[in-house]
C-alpha cells in the first residue's frame, strides 16, 4: 500500500543523452496542481485497489482501507505500507483498531521502499505515463492513469478497482 502525487506539471527526469548545456524542454501548464493516487496490491496476484483523491490525509487513507475491505470482503487484510503521517495518525489507529477483525496495517522500516513492491508499480506508471509528458488538465492526466490502470492490469485480474474520487 503507498500513496504518490500526481502533479499536473510534468516530471523533467529524463533518460538518455543530451549534448552539453542544452536541456530538455517540455511545455507545461504553469502553475502546478496536485492530487493524489493510493493504491493496494496483492503481490501474489496482482488484484488491487488504486483510487485518487483530492487530498493525502488520514481520512483518505481510511477511505481507502474502508473501499480495500468492501472489495475483499473475504479475506483477512494484511496492509504493508510506510511510515507516512497518515498511517499513524490517532484516526487511522481509531480505524484499524474498530476493523481489527479484517485488517491489519505492518508498517516498513522507515526509508525502505525497496520493500514495498508498489513502488516497481509507480515506476512503470512514471515511466509509461508522467515523465516528459504534458496533459491538458489534471483531470485529464487522471484519467490517463485510471486508463492505464484498467487496461494494463484490469485484463487478467479480478476483483479489481479503479476509482477516481475528486
Amino acid at each position: 500500500m503507498d500513496e504518490t502525487d500526481i502533479h499536473l506539471c510534468p516530471d523533467l527526469k529524463t533518460k538518455g543523452l543530451q549534448l552539453l548545456g542544452q536541456q530538455v524542454r517540455i511545455a507545461g501548464p504553469g502553475l502546478d496542481e496536485v492530487c493524489y493516487l493510493f493504491g493496494s496490491t496483492d503481490p501474489f496476484s496482482g488484484q488491487g485497489l488504486y483510487e485518487i483523491y483530492d487530498q493525502k490525509a488520514s481520512c483518505q487513507f481510511c477511505f481507502h482501507l474502508e473501499h480495500l475491505m468492501d472489495t475483499f470482503p473475504d479475506y483477512f487484510i494484511f496492509v504493508i505500507g510506510d511510515n507516512a503521517p497518515a498511517h499513524r495518525s490517532a484516526a487511522t489507529i481509531d480505524f484499524l483498531k474498530a476493523h481489527q477483525e479484517q485488517i491489519e496495517f505492518v508498517p516498513l522500516p522507515t526509508y525502505s521502499p525497496n520493500l514495498n513492491g508498489i513502488e516497481r508499480l509507480w515506476r512503470v506508471l512514471r515511466d509509461k505515463l508522467l515523465r516528459s509528458k504534458a496533459y491538458d488538465t489534471l483531470h485529464q492526466k487522471c484519467l490517463v492513469i485510471m486508463n492505464f490502470f484498467a487496461l494494463y492490469l484490469v485484463t487478467s485480474l479480478s476483483p479489481f478497482s479503479v476509482s477516481l474520487i475528486m
